[in-house]
Protein backbone atom coordinates (compact mmCIF):
# COMPACT_ATOMS: atom_id res chain seq x y z
CA UNK A 1 0.00 0.00 0.00
CA UNK A 2 1.33 3.76 -0.34
CA UNK A 3 1.63 5.99 2.59
CA UNK A 4 -1.70 7.54 1.33
CA UNK A 5 -3.49 4.71 1.64
CA UNK A 6 -1.84 3.94 4.66
CA UNK A 7 -2.98 7.40 5.88
CA UNK A 8 -6.81 6.66 4.89
CA UNK A 9 -7.03 3.23 6.54
CA UNK A 10 -5.65 4.93 9.91
CA UNK A 11 -8.16 7.41 8.95
CA UNK A 12 -11.16 4.74 8.67
CA UNK A 13 -9.54 3.25 12.17
CA UNK A 14 -9.93 6.51 14.06
CA UNK A 15 -13.62 7.03 12.71
CA UNK A 16 -14.53 3.49 13.82
CA UNK A 17 -13.27 3.65 17.17
CA UNK A 18 -14.96 7.21 17.57
CA UNK A 19 -18.60 6.20 16.82
CA UNK A 20 -18.75 4.27 20.04
CA UNK A 21 -17.21 6.58 21.91
CA UNK A 22 -19.01 9.71 21.03
CA UNK A 23 -22.45 7.78 21.24
CA UNK A 24 -21.86 6.61 25.41
CA UNK A 25 -22.80 10.37 26.44
CA UNK A 26 -25.93 9.65 24.26
CA UNK A 27 -26.52 6.22 25.87
CA UNK A 28 -26.33 7.51 29.17
CA UNK A 29 -27.81 11.10 29.13
CA UNK A 30 -31.17 10.19 26.36
CA UNK A 31 -32.87 7.21 25.80
CA UNK A 32 -31.73 4.88 23.32
CA UNK A 33 -34.12 5.63 20.47
CA UNK A 34 -32.87 8.97 20.48
CA UNK A 35 -29.27 7.64 18.79
CA UNK A 36 -31.06 5.82 16.27
CA UNK A 37 -33.28 9.09 15.37
CA UNK A 38 -30.59 11.70 16.08
CA UNK A 39 -28.27 9.29 13.76
CA UNK A 40 -31.18 9.05 10.74
CA UNK A 41 -31.34 12.50 10.59
CA UNK A 42 -28.05 13.56 10.09
CA UNK A 43 -28.07 10.64 7.60
CA UNK A 44 -30.34 12.19 5.79
CA UNK A 45 -28.60 15.93 6.39
CA UNK A 46 -25.69 13.88 4.19
CA UNK A 47 -27.79 13.12 1.94
CA UNK A 48 -29.47 15.97 1.31
CA UNK A 49 -26.03 17.71 0.79
CA UNK A 50 -24.24 15.37 -1.42
CA UNK A 51 -27.52 14.47 -3.73
CA UNK A 52 -26.58 17.47 -6.49
CA UNK A 53 -23.01 15.24 -6.95
CA UNK A 54 -24.54 11.83 -6.89
CA UNK A 55 -28.06 11.30 -6.96
CA UNK A 56 -27.66 10.50 -11.07
CA UNK A 57 -26.76 6.60 -8.94
CA UNK A 58 -30.50 6.08 -8.42
CA UNK A 59 -30.67 5.67 -11.97
CA UNK A 60 -29.42 3.15 -14.93
CA UNK A 61 -29.93 2.98 -18.59
CA UNK A 62 -33.40 0.68 -17.71
CA UNK A 63 -34.47 2.62 -15.74
CA UNK A 64 -35.38 4.10 -12.05
CA UNK A 65 -33.17 1.65 -9.55
CA UNK A 66 -35.61 2.81 -7.11
CA UNK A 67 -38.22 0.70 -8.39
CA UNK A 68 -35.98 -2.81 -8.35
CA UNK A 69 -37.18 -5.21 -6.01
CA UNK A 70 -34.08 -5.54 -4.03
CA UNK A 71 -34.70 -1.70 -2.57
CA UNK A 72 -37.18 -3.99 -0.28
CA UNK A 73 -33.71 -5.07 1.38
CA UNK A 74 -32.49 -1.65 1.83
CA UNK A 75 -36.31 -1.06 3.48
CA UNK A 76 -35.16 -3.96 5.78
CA UNK A 77 -32.27 -2.82 6.66
CA UNK A 78 -33.68 0.79 7.55
CA UNK A 79 -36.35 -0.75 9.90
CA UNK A 80 -34.03 -2.76 11.44
CA UNK A 81 -30.97 -0.08 12.02
CA UNK A 82 -33.54 1.66 13.74
CA UNK A 83 -33.70 -1.21 16.42
CA UNK A 84 -30.08 -2.07 16.11
CA UNK A 85 -28.84 1.25 17.09
CA UNK A 86 -31.25 1.47 19.87
CA UNK A 87 -30.32 -1.58 21.49
CA UNK A 88 -26.70 -1.26 20.77
CA UNK A 89 -26.65 2.17 23.10
CA UNK A 90 -28.57 -0.05 25.58
CA UNK A 91 -25.11 -2.42 25.50
CA UNK A 92 -23.17 0.57 25.37
CA UNK A 93 -24.58 2.12 28.27
CA UNK A 94 -23.62 -1.17 30.23
CA UNK A 95 -20.23 -1.82 28.28
CA UNK A 96 -18.80 0.26 25.73
CA UNK A 97 -16.21 -2.65 24.63
CA UNK A 98 -19.44 -5.40 24.51
CA UNK A 99 -21.21 -2.66 22.20
CA UNK A 100 -18.02 -2.94 19.71
CA UNK A 101 -16.65 -6.68 20.50
CA UNK A 102 -20.49 -8.46 19.34
CA UNK A 103 -19.48 -6.78 15.75
CA UNK A 104 -16.97 -9.80 15.48
CA UNK A 105 -19.56 -12.04 16.29
CA UNK A 106 -21.51 -10.89 13.93
CA UNK A 107 -19.15 -10.92 11.12
CA UNK A 108 -19.05 -14.59 11.55
CA UNK A 109 -22.18 -15.19 11.40
CA UNK A 110 -22.53 -13.20 8.15
CA UNK A 111 -19.97 -15.08 6.59
CA UNK A 112 -22.15 -18.30 7.68
CA UNK A 113 -25.12 -17.39 6.71
CA UNK A 114 -24.03 -16.36 2.93
CA UNK A 115 -22.13 -19.67 2.73
CA UNK A 116 -25.26 -21.84 4.08
CA UNK A 117 -28.06 -19.68 1.90
CA UNK A 118 -25.86 -18.27 -0.97
CA UNK A 119 -23.25 -20.89 -1.54
CA UNK A 120 -19.85 -18.86 -0.89
CA UNK A 121 -18.05 -21.86 -0.49
CA UNK A 122 -16.01 -21.39 3.15
CA UNK A 123 -12.57 -23.05 3.57
CA UNK A 124 -11.57 -25.17 6.10
CA UNK A 125 -9.71 -22.06 7.85
CA UNK A 126 -13.02 -19.81 7.42
CA UNK A 127 -14.69 -22.28 9.33
CA UNK A 128 -12.48 -22.89 11.97
CA UNK A 129 -12.16 -19.11 12.91
CA UNK A 130 -16.18 -18.86 12.61
CA UNK A 131 -15.87 -21.55 15.40
CA UNK A 132 -13.22 -19.99 16.97
CA UNK A 133 -15.81 -16.80 17.37
CA UNK A 134 -18.05 -19.02 18.92
CA UNK A 135 -15.97 -20.03 21.70
CA UNK A 136 -14.54 -16.76 22.33
CA UNK A 137 -18.34 -14.96 22.19
CA UNK A 138 -19.27 -17.65 25.29
CA UNK A 139 -15.77 -17.01 26.98
CA UNK A 140 -16.48 -13.08 26.56
CA UNK A 141 -19.40 -13.56 28.01
CA UNK A 142 -18.25 -15.35 30.58
CA UNK A 143 -15.04 -13.68 31.56
CA UNK A 144 -15.00 -10.91 29.50
CA UNK A 145 -16.86 -7.50 29.83
CA UNK A 146 -20.18 -8.90 29.18
CA UNK A 147 -20.48 -10.72 32.18
CA UNK A 148 -21.41 -7.72 34.24
CA UNK A 149 -24.01 -6.65 31.97
CA UNK A 150 -27.53 -6.91 32.93
CA UNK A 151 -30.12 -9.29 32.08
CA UNK A 152 -31.51 -6.64 29.56
CA UNK A 153 -28.41 -5.88 27.91
CA UNK A 154 -27.66 -9.11 27.31
CA UNK A 155 -30.63 -9.69 25.59
CA UNK A 156 -29.76 -6.49 23.25
CA UNK A 157 -26.31 -7.66 23.44
CA UNK A 158 -27.63 -10.89 20.91
CA UNK A 159 -29.97 -8.93 19.26
CA UNK A 160 -27.76 -6.37 17.83
CA UNK A 161 -25.16 -9.35 16.87
CA UNK A 162 -28.18 -11.13 15.11
CA UNK A 163 -29.46 -7.83 13.38
CA UNK A 164 -25.86 -6.84 12.75
CA UNK A 165 -24.91 -10.59 10.65
CA UNK A 166 -28.54 -10.10 8.66
CA UNK A 167 -26.64 -6.43 7.48
CA UNK A 168 -23.67 -8.70 5.67
CA UNK A 169 -25.81 -10.34 3.78
CA UNK A 170 -28.27 -7.69 2.83
CA UNK A 171 -25.73 -5.42 1.95
CA UNK A 172 -24.38 -8.60 0.13
CA UNK A 173 -27.61 -8.71 -2.03
CA UNK A 174 -28.64 -5.04 -2.77
CA UNK A 175 -25.42 -3.33 -3.13
CA UNK A 176 -24.93 -5.15 -6.34
CA UNK A 177 -27.91 -4.55 -7.73
CA UNK A 178 -29.21 -1.10 -6.84
CA UNK A 179 -25.59 0.54 -5.75
CA UNK A 180 -24.68 1.68 -2.54
CA UNK A 181 -26.46 5.33 -2.53
CA UNK A 182 -29.30 3.96 -3.57
CA UNK A 183 -28.87 1.13 -0.67
CA UNK A 184 -28.00 3.86 1.65
CA UNK A 185 -30.52 6.17 0.77
CA UNK A 186 -33.09 4.30 1.14
CA UNK A 187 -32.11 2.42 4.54
CA UNK A 188 -31.44 5.86 6.28
CA UNK A 189 -34.94 7.76 4.79
CA UNK A 190 -36.81 4.72 6.44
CA UNK A 191 -34.98 4.76 9.47
CA UNK A 192 -35.94 8.52 9.69
CA UNK A 193 -39.61 7.50 9.34
CA UNK A 194 -39.26 4.64 11.80
CA UNK A 195 -37.88 7.06 14.24
CA UNK A 196 -40.35 9.44 14.11
CA UNK A 197 -43.36 6.89 14.29
CA UNK A 198 -41.81 6.14 17.61
CA UNK A 199 -42.57 8.95 18.72
CA UNK A 200 -39.68 12.14 18.75
CA UNK A 201 -40.81 14.94 20.28
CA UNK A 202 -39.98 18.42 18.95
CA UNK A 203 -38.17 19.22 22.09
CA UNK A 204 -35.69 15.57 20.83
CA UNK A 205 -35.59 17.10 17.25
CA UNK A 206 -34.49 20.79 18.14
CA UNK A 207 -31.49 18.61 20.74
CA UNK A 208 -30.29 16.62 17.59
CA UNK A 209 -29.08 20.20 16.08
CA UNK A 210 -28.90 22.26 19.45
CA UNK A 211 -27.05 19.65 21.84
CA UNK A 212 -23.27 19.51 21.54
CA UNK A 213 -23.10 15.70 22.18
CA UNK A 214 -25.90 14.85 20.09
CA UNK A 215 -25.15 16.89 16.97
CA UNK A 216 -21.52 16.14 16.96
CA UNK A 217 -22.11 12.06 17.51
CA UNK A 218 -24.66 12.28 14.15
CA UNK A 219 -22.30 14.36 12.47
CA UNK A 220 -19.47 12.26 12.99
CA UNK A 221 -21.76 9.33 12.48
CA UNK A 222 -22.75 10.22 9.01
CA UNK A 223 -19.03 11.81 7.45
CA UNK A 224 -17.54 8.36 8.57
CA UNK A 225 -20.09 6.86 6.93
CA UNK A 226 -19.35 8.45 3.31
CA UNK A 227 -15.79 7.91 4.19
CA UNK A 228 -15.94 4.28 4.86
CA UNK A 229 -18.20 3.79 1.69
CA UNK A 230 -15.76 6.50 -0.41
CA UNK A 231 -12.96 4.95 0.64
CA UNK A 232 -14.10 0.97 -0.43
CA UNK A 233 -15.17 2.14 -4.04
CA UNK A 234 -12.20 4.64 -5.13
CA UNK A 235 -9.01 4.48 -2.55
CA UNK A 236 -8.97 0.65 -0.41
CA UNK A 237 -10.03 -3.07 -1.34
CA UNK A 238 -12.81 -3.27 0.41
CA UNK A 239 -10.94 -6.25 2.30
CA UNK A 240 -8.30 -4.07 3.22
CA UNK A 241 -11.28 -1.54 4.30
CA UNK A 242 -12.81 -4.50 6.50
CA UNK A 243 -9.33 -4.58 8.51
CA UNK A 244 -8.53 -1.50 9.23
CA UNK A 245 -12.52 -1.25 10.78
CA UNK A 246 -11.78 -4.41 13.16
CA UNK A 247 -8.46 -2.76 14.23
CA UNK A 248 -10.69 -0.22 15.57
CA UNK A 249 -12.67 -2.82 18.30
CA UNK A 250 -8.84 -2.99 20.18
CA UNK A 251 -8.38 0.58 20.05
CA UNK A 252 -12.18 1.44 21.65
CA UNK A 253 -11.90 -1.82 24.08
CA UNK A 254 -8.17 -0.21 25.72
CA UNK A 255 -10.20 3.22 25.68
CA UNK A 256 -12.95 1.52 27.79
CA UNK A 257 -10.40 0.09 29.98
CA UNK A 258 -8.65 2.91 31.30
CA UNK A 259 -11.92 5.73 30.91
CA UNK A 260 -14.56 3.82 32.26
CA UNK A 261 -12.83 1.08 34.34
CA UNK A 262 -14.04 -1.97 32.53
CA UNK A 263 -12.15 -5.42 33.04
CA UNK A 264 -8.43 -5.32 32.65
CA UNK A 265 -6.28 -3.81 30.31
CA UNK A 266 -4.90 -6.93 29.71
CA UNK A 267 -8.60 -9.10 29.95
CA UNK A 268 -9.71 -6.05 27.31
CA UNK A 269 -6.64 -6.24 24.88
CA UNK A 270 -6.78 -10.06 25.17
CA UNK A 271 -10.27 -10.70 24.04
CA UNK A 272 -9.24 -7.79 21.12
CA UNK A 273 -6.20 -9.67 19.86
CA UNK A 274 -7.72 -12.56 19.55
CA UNK A 275 -11.19 -11.42 17.68
CA UNK A 276 -8.89 -9.48 15.11
CA UNK A 277 -6.52 -12.82 14.57
CA UNK A 278 -9.76 -14.59 14.22
CA UNK A 279 -10.94 -11.95 11.78
CA UNK A 280 -8.17 -11.69 9.57
CA UNK A 281 -8.85 -14.88 7.92
CA UNK A 282 -12.46 -14.26 7.25
CA UNK A 283 -11.76 -11.06 5.90
CA UNK A 284 -8.58 -11.88 3.85
CA UNK A 285 -8.67 -15.58 2.22
CA UNK A 286 -11.12 -16.41 -0.35
CA UNK A 287 -12.36 -19.02 -0.17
Amino acid sequence: MTLFQIFVGFLLLLAWAGRPILYRPAAKYFPPKMSSAFTSTWLCVALVLTFPLLGHLITDSSGAILLSPFVLISVYKGASLFYLIELQQIVNKESTSSSVFLSFIALALGALANNIFFGEGLGAVKVCAILGFGVLGTAFLIMGDAKRLSAKAKAAFFAVTLIMASYTVSDHLAIPQIGWYAHLLVSSVVMFAVSFLHGISKHDFKNMFLSKNIALAGIFYAASEFLVIYASINILPVSVVAVFLRLSVPVVMIYSAVRYQEQSLKNQLAFALIAVALALPIILIKG
